[in-house]
């Protein structure tokens, strides 16, 4: 039945008139249908309210004269008063006659002056016509404005590649591209990553991400790859300290890994970061709110500037050294940037022969950590007793003030779990490397480096036809 299924709230008895009058107005028939129905003889109505209810045997039956007759005798509701019942009858008479006068012509087909049952069906379609649409159109809107909320990272993306050509610094652009040919924006590797995996089953529900990156804020920008990662995947657990460096450990490491899904899958992401300021200094940031330029990353370079000052390697011209503030290089009761000094000191050698040693300086952070990074997962004997696969990317994430940030990819690898005599081991000498299916060709950076023993430092190999060059340079 129509009126077995419809909800509504009690109203007060002295209301129901007001109620007709409102609901009718709002075009909300099918409660003021209800409330005719409920109100049959029992309150009093306007001549041209109580007509749209036809007194025949076959219609809804509600008439004037019973209401008059019910109040009379105390068998309808009480009235504080006749002439403030008069006096609210002719207000509402008056600023809703036309609107109701039109709603009864609607639905009075045959114009007798009243509704029976047929034309009563009409204004029941009516309702549940208008009941669906309105459904429809929640849906939709619900729909379309759930698309637009999950779609405007893509959209900003695309824009920012579009408009790029519009606001970017080009001496930041080529010196950025100078020192990283094969860096991507952050959406763009963020999306070659997630194709990649999503070919081999891994999946935000059966996946944990881990990301080794410096706690720089920078690196925490809206856009830039660890946010992008973490939306895409869920969750991040964070591994890194000053630098990208894993501070988190073995111990850490292994808290990752027993937060894996059942039977799932791991994703690590590892990265220093380096900034490029508009006059195209590498290790340079102009950050938001700040009229000067600071360092970026302010562990690396200050640990450089703190060999600098041991006279550990040899003297650095550079000007964006001068940004370095004193505790960014001073290491006592600073454990972090102690170990970072002592992991990078023998790895400097070389840097003369580099074409930016600040570059330098963080692709050789990128070998630390990425020794470091291999150490914990190779170091690890329960790791496939919880997860079946292990994806490993690395490279550089680098800052921009305008432009958008970029990162230069430079090791993307997975193990798999291998059975062996019923156990599981650690799949070491082969790791599937899925570089060139992600990312294309591998960058040559032996004139960024200047040698090939600088290369082999950070886990990159000299391209073919540049190794001969690069033995009789060393």
């Amino acid at each position: 039945m129509f009126f077995d299924s419809i909800r509504f709230d009690p109203i007060p008895f002295d209301s129901i008139q007001f109620n007709i009058y409102k609901i009718m107005t709002l075009a909300n028939y099918r409660r003021a249908a209800v409330l005719l129905f409920l109100a049959e003889s029992s309150l009093t109505l306007p001549l041209h309210v109580s007509a749209f209810v036809s007194p025949t045997s076959s219609s809804i039956t509600t008439t004037t004269t019973a209401v008059a007759t019910a109040s009379t005798t105390g068998t309808g509701p009480a009235t504080t008063s006749s002439s403030r019942s008069a006096l609210g009858a002719s207000f509402f008479e008056s600023l809703f006659e036309d609107e109701n006068e039109k709603l009864f012509e609607r639905f009075d087909a045959d114009r007798s002056g009243a509704i029976d049952k047929e034309e009563f069906k009409d204004v029941v379609r009516k309702i549940n016509g208008d009941s669906r649409r309105r459904e429809i159109l929640s849906v939709a809107t619900a729909t379309f404005g759930g698309i637009w909320v999950a779609s405007a990272s893509q959209t900003f993306q695309f824009g920012q590649k579009k408009l790029r050509d519009k606001y970017l610094e080009p001496l930041a652009e080529r010196a950025m591209f100078e020192q990283f040919p094969t860096a991507v924006l952050s959406g763009d590797c963020d999306a070659a990553v997630w194709k990649t995996l999503r070919a081999r089953g891994f999946t935000p529900a059966n996946t944990l991400l881990g990301h080794s990156v410096c706690s720089d804020e920078i690196n925490n920008r809206k856009e830039q790859l660890v946010p992008l990662m973490v939306d895409r995947w869920g969750e991040g657990f964070a591994l890194g300290g000053l630098g990208g460096l894993p501070f988190a450990g073995k111990s850490g490491f292994g808290a990752y890994l027993h937060h894996v899904p059942d039977d799932g899958k791991l994703l690590v992401v590892f990265a220093p970061h380096v900034g490029v300021d508009g006059e195209g200094r590498i290790g340079g940031l102009q950050r938001d709110g700040q009229a000067k330029v600071s360092s970026a990353c302010g562990a690396a370079i200050g640990a450089y500037k703190a060999l600098q000052s041991k006279k550990s390697t040899p003297q650095d011209p550079l000007t964006i050294l001068d940004n370095v503030q004193k505790e960014d290089y001073q290491t006592k009761f600073d454990p972090q940037l102690e170990q970072i000094v002592n992991l990078l000191a023998p790895r400097l050698k070389g840097i003369e022969d580099a074409s930016d040693s600040i570059a330098f300086v963080t692709y050789q952070m990128q070998g630390i950590i990425r020794e470091l990074i291999t150490a914990c997962i190779t170091q690890t004997p329960d790791l496939f007793e919880n997860a079946s696969e292990v994806a490993v990317v690395g490279g550089i994430i680098i800052n921009r003030r305008k432009g958008g940030d970029f990162f230069q990819p430079l090791s993307f690898e997975t193990r798999k779990r291998v059975p062996e005599g019923g156990s599981t081991n650690v799949q070491l000498d082969d790791p599937i490397d899925l570089f060139e299916e992600t990312f294309g060709p591998k960058p040559n950076l032996l004139p960024v480096m200047g040698s090939a023993a600088a290369l082999e430092r950070i886990g990159v190999s000299c391209p073919l036809g540049t190794l001969g060059r690069a033995q009789q340079s060393n």
